[in-house]
C-alpha cells in the first residue's frame, strides 16, 4: 500500500484521492496491461482442446455489489446542506493544518543544514528549533481531532471507484487477441468488470439525486442569507438596530455566505465530474 504524499496518510494505488486529507494523489504513468507466456504458464495445465493448448486458471476479479439497506429517514434539505459542508470545511481545516506543519518542518530543516554547513551559530539556531519543534507538537496534538473523520464524500468515492473499473475495462480491451490468455477468461473479466461498473452506476445515481437537491438547497439558501443582509442593512439605517449590531451580524450572515459558496462550488464540481 502506498502513502498519500501529503499526509503520509496509506492510500490504494487506484485513489486518485486520499481518503484521510482528500489530496489528489499524483501517479506515475502505469505501464500497459501485459501478461508474458511464461508468466501464465505457471498457472495453466495442458488442455488440448484449449486454442493455445492451455487451460487457464480464471484470474480472481472483485465484484462490486449494492448494497441493500434499508433506507433511513430522509433528510432535510438543511441537514443535507450541512452534512456536506461539514466534509468540506473540515477537509479545508485538515489541508491548512498539514501545510503549517509542512512550512514549520521545511523551516526545521533549514535551520539544521545551516549549522550542518557553520552558516549560523548553534547556540543560536537552537532556541529558534526548539520553539518551531513545539509549534510542530502543537499542530501534531490538533490533528487528534480529525482522527475519525474521512475527506471524501461517498459520491467521491463511488466516482473514484467508477473510473478505476473503467480503467481496468479499457486495459482488458487491449489484451483481446493476446493467445497469452484465453477468451473464456477474458469475456469472464470483461463481464465481471461491466456488472461492476453497472452496479456502481446504480449507487452513483442514488448518490446524484441527494446531491441534486442539495445543490437546489444551496441555491435557496444563498437567496435567503443575501436577502437577510439587505434586511440587516435596512434596519441599520432605518435606526432599528445599532451600527455595533449590524456589523456583528453582517459578519455573521457573510460568514455562512462563504461557506454555502464553497458548499456549491464543490457540489457543481462533483456534479460535473459524475457525468
Amino acid at each position: 500500500m502506498n502513502e498519500c504524499h501529503y499526509c503520509r496518510n496509506p492510500v490504494q494505488s487506484h485513489w486518485n484521492f486520499c481518503r484521510k486529507c482528500g489530496a489528489r494523489q499524483v501517479h506515475r504513468e502505469e505501464p500497459e496491461l501485459v501478461i508474458k507466456s511464461e508468466e501464465v504458464i505457471e498457472i495453466a495445465k495442458e488442455d488440448p482442446e484449449s486454442p493455445t493448448g492451455m487451460i487457464y486458471e480464471p484470474l480472481e476479479v472483485e465484484e462490486i455489489k449494492v448494497e441493500e439497506k434499508e433506507e433511513k429517514k430522509d433528510l432535510t434539505d438543511d441537514e443535507l446542506v450541512e452534512r456536506i459542508a461539514e466534509v468540506i470545511i473540515k477537509r479545508e481545516q485538515f489541508n491548512t493544518l498539514l501545510k503549517k506543519k509542512a512550512e514549520l518542518d521545511d523551516e526545521i530543516n533549514k535551520l539544521l543544514d545551516r549549522v550542518k554547513n557553520k552558516l549560523i551559530p548553534r547556540d543560536e539556531a537552537l532556541p529558534k528549533i526548539k520553539k518551531l519543534k513545539e509549534e510542530v507538537e502543537y499542530i501534531t496534538s490538533q490533528e487528534d481531532e480529525f482522527e475519525d473523520f474521512s475527506a471524501i464524500l461517498p459520491i467521491e468515492e463511488i466516482i473514484e471507484d467508477r473510473e478505476n473499473e473503467r480503467q481496468k475495462l479499457k486495459k482488458l480491451s487491449g489484451l483481446k487477441g493476446d493467445k497469452a490468455v484465453s477468451r473464456a477468461t477474458l469475456e469472464e473479466m470483461e463481464t465481471k468488470f461491466k456488472k461492476n461498473i453497472d452496479n456502481l452506476k446504480t449507487k452513483l445515481n442514488i448518490e446524484l439525486a441527494k446531491m441534486r437537491k442539495t445543490f437546489d438547497a444551496l441555491e435557496r439558501k444563498m437567496k435567503s442569507l443575501q436577502r437577510d443582509l439587505e434586511v440587516l442593512y435596512v434596519n441599520s439605517q432605518t435606526g432599528e438596530i445599532t451600527a455595533k449590531k449590524y456589523e456583528q451580524h453582517k459578519q455573521e450572515k457573510s460568514k455562512e455566505i462563504d461557506k454555502m459558496k464553497k458548499v456549491s462550488k464543490t457540489v457543481a464540481s462533483i456534479l460535473a465530474e459524475a457525468r
